[in-house]
Formats: C-alpha cells, sequence, structure tokens
C-alpha cells in the first residue's frame, strides 16, 4: 500500500480493510517483538506508548503535559518525573479547548524552548483542531506523518488536549472496539517515531475512588494506554495555596511509584485589565507524597465522609465534656455530670462519654472524686497529613505521619472523637481564650465563656 496521503471513505476503508486488519498464523520465532521499555521520564512516561493524563476539568491537569514538553524541549533534568538531562527535543502539540497564546504562555512560564514546540493545527494561529480517524494512512493521521517525516528533528513528545474531541465524528467511542480502533493509530505513531503520546482527557462525575470508574470516555483508554497519570486536587486539605497531586494510576512495565504535590502558582505575564488578570499558572514545589494517587484519593475520600457525618449523640456529650473542662486540669466529677444533666444528656450516655475521654480518680481518703481528661487524640485532619523536608537531590518529599495504609483507620478514630467539636463551624468563641464554644452551652448557660476560662479570669 503506498504512503501518499489518502482522503478518508467508509468504502475505502472496507476496500485496505482485509490487508491492514486480517489476523495470521505466526511461528513465535518468526514474531518481531518490540523493543526493551524506554522512557522519557522513567516510571512516568513510556516512549513508543500511549500516556492518558486524566484529571477532574478545571484543576490544571494541562499544566502536567506543559510541565513535562518544557523539560523535553530544555533538556533540563526533571528528577520527580524521572526525567534525566538530556539533549533538548521537540514536541508536537494539538490542543482544542485552550488557545495557542494561552499553550505558548504557559510552555514560557514554565521554560520550554518555543522553537521546539509545534502546533499541528487547520488555521495558522494554531487553532482549527484536526479529527483523527482509525488508520494511521488517512487523512489528518496521514498528513501528521507526512511532516514529521520532514521534520529536522524527530520529535519525542506527541500531546493531544483533549482527545476526544479529536476523534472522527463517524467513531462512536462508547462502543469498545471502536474506541480501540480509534486508539490503535496513535499506539502506531508511537512506536514508529520512537515517541510518547501523551492524550489527555477528563474525568466523570462518579462519586467514587476508583480511578478505574472515575475515567471519563470509555473504558479502552484505560485498556490501550500503557501508562496513566492521575491527576487530582483534595477538596478536604484546607491550604492557602491550590495544590495538584500527580501520580501513576497504571503502568503494565513499572510497578506504581508514589504520587508528587505540586503548588498552582499564578505568574504575571502582561498587564492586568478588567477583563483580563494577567496571568498563567506553572506546578512548582514539587513534593514527594509516600503514597500512591490511589491511596491518597481513599484518604480523601475518607476525611470527606467524617467531614460530612454528623456526630452522634455520645461524641456531643465528648464534645460538651471536652468544652467544660477547657482551662481546667481537674475539676469534680459531679460537677461534669451535673453539667451535662443540664443539657438533657441522659445517666448512661454520660458515663459512656465520661469513660472514654477521661479518667475520674478519688482524691483521699473520703474525698471527692476529680474527672481528668486523658490526653488529646491527635486529629487526622488538614494539617496533620504531613510535613515537607528534603532528600539528597534537592526535592522535597512529602512525609505523611500515618503511613497510606493506616491514614484511613487513624482519621476514622480521630475523628469519631473530634466531629462533634468541630461539626459547627458556626460555634462562637470564649471570649476569654478565643477558642471555640459550642453553641448549645450559651445558648443554656447565657455565657459565652468556657467555666474554667471564667474561673481563671474570677480568681
Amino acid at each position: 500500500m503506498s504512503d501518499e496521503v489518502l482522503q478518508y471513505t467508509p468504502g475505502d476503508m472496507a476496500e485496505y480493510a482485509p490487508e491492514m486488519m486480517t489476523p495470521k498464523l505466526r511461528r513465535s520465532s518468526q514474531l518481531v517483538m518490540p523493543p526493551r521499555p524506554s522512557w522519557i521520564g522513567t516510571g512516568w512516561l513510556p516512549r513508543q506508548e500511549i500516556t492518558v493524563v486524566v484529571g477532574e476539568e478545571g484543576i490544571g491537569k494541562s499544566l502536567t503535559w506543559v510541565l513535562i514538553a518544557a523539560h523535553v524541549t530544555s533538556g533540563r533534568e526533571f528528577k520527580p518525573f524521572g526525567i534525566p538531562a538530556r539533549d533538548p527535543q521537540d514536541v508536537i502539540v494539538i490542543v482544542t479547548e485552550d488557545s495557542a497564546l494561552e499553550v505558548t504562555t504557559r510552555l514560557e512560564v514554565a521554560g520550554a524552548d518555543l522553537d521546539r514546540v509545534h502546533f499541528f493545527s487547520i488555521d495558522q494561529d494554531g487553532s482549527g483542531s484536526p479529527d483523527f480517524g482509525n488508520s494511521i494512512h488517512y487523512e489528518n493521521f496521514a498528513h501528521l506523518t507526512a511532516q514529521i517525516e520532514s521534520m529536522e528533528s524527530r520529535p519525542a513528545l506527541v500531546v493531544v488536549d483533549a482527545w476526544l474531541d479529536t476523534v472522527h465524528g463517524s467513531m462512536n467511542i462508547r462502543d469498545t472496539q471502536q474506541a480501540r480502533a480509534a486508539l490503535h493509530p496513535w499506539k502506531q505513531l508511537s512506536a514508529k517515531y520512537d515517541l510518547s503520546t501523551v492524550l489527555v482527557t477528563h474525568t466523570n462525575r462518579q462519586d467514587t475512588t476508583s480511578t478505574r470508574d472515575l475515567m471519563g470516555g470509555t473504558a479502552a483508554l484505560r485498556q490501550k494506554a500503557r501508562m496513566v497519570l492521575f491527576c487530582a486536587r483534595p477538596t478536604v486539605l484546607e491550604t492557602d495555596r491550590q495544590e495538584l497531586y500527580i501520580g501513576p494510576d497504571k503502568s503494565n512495565t513499572t510497578g506504581l511509584v508514589n504520587a508528587v504535590r505540586f503548588h498552582v502558582t499564578p505568574h504575571q505575564v502582561r498587564e492586568a485589565t478588567d477583563d483580563d488578570p494577567g496571568t498563567s499558572a506553572k506546578l512548582t514545589d514539587p513534593a514527594q507524597a509516600t503514597g500512591t494517587i490511589r491511596e491518597l484519593l481513599g484518604q480523601w475520600k475518607n476525611l470527606e465522609r467524617q467531614a460530612d457525618r454528623q456526630p452522634t449523640k455520645a461524641e456531643s456529650a465528648e464534645a460538651e465534656i471536652r468544652d467544660f473542662m477547657t482551662g481546667r486540669e481537674q475539676v469534680e466529677t459531679s460537677q461534669v455530670k451535673e453539667h451535662l444533666r443540664g443539657l438533657e444528656y441522659g445517666q448512661r450516655g454520660i458515663a459512656v462519654a465520661l469513660a472514654k475521654i477521661g479518667t475520674s480518680t478519688p482524691s483521699g481518703q473520703g474525698g471527692k472524686w476529680l474527672y481528668t481528661l486523658n490526653d488529646d487524640p491527635s486529629v487526622c485532619s488538614v494539617g496533620s497529613l504531613g510535613s515537607v523536608g528534603t532528600y539528597a537531590d534537592g526535592v522535597q518529599t512529602l512525609e505523611f505521619e500515618s503511613s497510606p495504609q493506616s491514614l484511613q483507620s487513624t482519621s476514622t478514630t480521630a475523628n469519631t472523637a473530634n466531629t462533634a467539636q468541630t461539626a459547627n463551624t458556626e460555634d462562637p468563641h470564649c471570649i476569654k481564650c478565643s477558642r471555640p464554644i459550642r453553641a448549645q452551652y450559651v445558648e443554656t448557660y447565657g455565657e459565652q465563656i468556657h467555666p474554667g476560662c471564667k474561673e481563671a479570669q474570677a480568681s
């Protein structure tokens, strides 16, 4: 079959289908084996293969390939993604959602060599994204391969953002067989030119932590890809800066490595106006997490469910005790019980709550019983998820205080004891110590001050 550029028609496909798709019996000794795996970034970005970048819309997942392209075109090392220092190489970009101006600005901010970035588009301004059928020999695939052949420097990376927008209208990617057929030419292109193809897609809206189920579009995308890079932003972590976690979720050649956390940092690139803030985002401050992206998603979902759960009566009683004990080391046990009875807690609930978070001990021979809180359990919350350190090669590492496997159970235990205390974000604050005080206590006693703080103030 000729390598000339052919026009796509269903009739043509029917004519060439037997030649291209007919299976044959081959001896194992006659098989043409693929070469050993090679990488742009070891454990992250394989050559001669498809890599899928997936994440929710609007979280900055496109900045992932921008970062990779910046290091490929500049030849700079990027250890968090396993990219070594090497000679600069070219990148081909096909974009459907963002303008070429926006994309080139991001690339420039990330440190890319723009002379090595090539837009494959219909219009001269980079717009007019082409669509692609199911054969590397037809229409836009044929145009692309012909132009790659004519390039002075063969590209190392092809990016399609977003892939679904480029699928030919005659193809239904919800049909797994058609979806696999649409993906196959990208695999062929990768193998033919020893490059890495990155296809960007969105997650769906399912309420699940299964990365397999979250991948939108088609199941074939995950099946055909050699590598899946999952991008996620934790909704439960209240931080001053927007964060993006990126990690391999599927690898057919290596084990999964831990995710990397980035800050999404805005940079002023032009003068701000009423219509344009003049900023462009960049991924900065890479920090290696001690868990995979799949483990992190499970942890965040667990924390989210805990935060949404209403406290039980027992948890509420425990929170009332903590409020009552604020500013005090010891209190007569009878006073604590009297306080809880005033808030209409039952005798059994009071006894269970007292025993769970504190201890009553006699003050002496025939003396009164005194109540003391046990040490407060550490709350698995935003601030205690991890701390950032630095390892030998200068890249930050995010060290979790709990292991990924134990963090879910830790957060369940800790939040069980503390959800009641933090569930109502509208609770007032003590006028003495400024710590939160239960609204129910203020309502019942008409005082916006902890009992212990009141005693300290009086003395």
